[in-house]
């Protein structure tokens, strides 16, 4: 079994400026500005932000479970109270941007994803910026009081535990059934066992999902 501890991707701490804006991105080994790679930008979980926070999503989390993808992978520290504020979308969004122009990336071939804050920014941002991901995968995350109303273009795919004592199951639950009512592409995958704080639980089931991202990559 391959060892979760190391990692084949060159991990390294940047800041964006102005303004100091951290991020951790992941750089896949054998990348090469000639051959377009995957971009997935992964939003990290709540807690006291420190410098470099979302490195603990990417480390523990995002790279082991979708490192098979080759893709290069984005996590800022988050700038304002939360994914949903302006000011972190706003950062978010020119983040991209700064590592569109700077890295070889395929445009058809962006995931963004998020655990628990990060998977309620997940919701947010993939409703706010339809067509900016080419996938949306959340994790334990609150869906938005206006979900259904969205007019969703990006496939969605949704984790969740039964036993999340923080943000429980059954609003994420009903959002995916009105939203499959509408015909919007989304699955939902629903774990048992795993409370809300154990987070490096989910790196097999997020593992399961690269081959539907693959699918929706297509």
């Amino acid at each position: 079994m391959e060892d979760l501890k190391t990692f084949p991707s060159d991990i390294q701490e940047q800041v964006l400026q102005p303004n100091d804006r951290r991020y951790t991105i992941a750089i896949p080994r054998g990348y090469t500005t000639n051959q377009p790679v995957p971009l997935i930008l992964a939003l990290h979980f709540g807690g006291v932000i420190t410098p470099f926070y979302g490195k603990l999503i990417l480390t523990g989390l995002v790279e082991p479970a979708l490192r098979e993808l080759r893709a290069i992978i984005v996590a800022p520290d988050c700038t304002a109270t939360d994914w949903t504020h302006p000011r972190s979308e706003a950062d978010v969004m020119q983040l991209l941007e700064h590592i569109q122009n700077n890295y070889a990336i395929d445009q058809k071939k962006t995931l963004i994803t998020g655990y628990s804050k990060g998977g309620i920014g997940t919701w947010h941002l993939a409703a706010k910026h339809q067509g900016r991901f080419a996938a949306a995968l959340i994790m334990a995350g609150f869906p938005p009081a206006d979900v259904v109303d969205v007019q969703w273009k990006t496939p969605l795919y949704v984790i969740h535990s039964r036993q999340d004592e923080v943000i429980p199951l059954d609003p994420t639950e009903t959002a995916v059934k009105q939203l499959q009512a509408k015909g919007v592409s989304v699955e939902l995958v629903v774990l048992d066992g795993i409370t809300h704080y154990e987070n490096n639980r989910f790196v097999k089931p997020l593992r399961a999902a690269v081959p539907w991202i693959e699918k929706v990559w297509l």
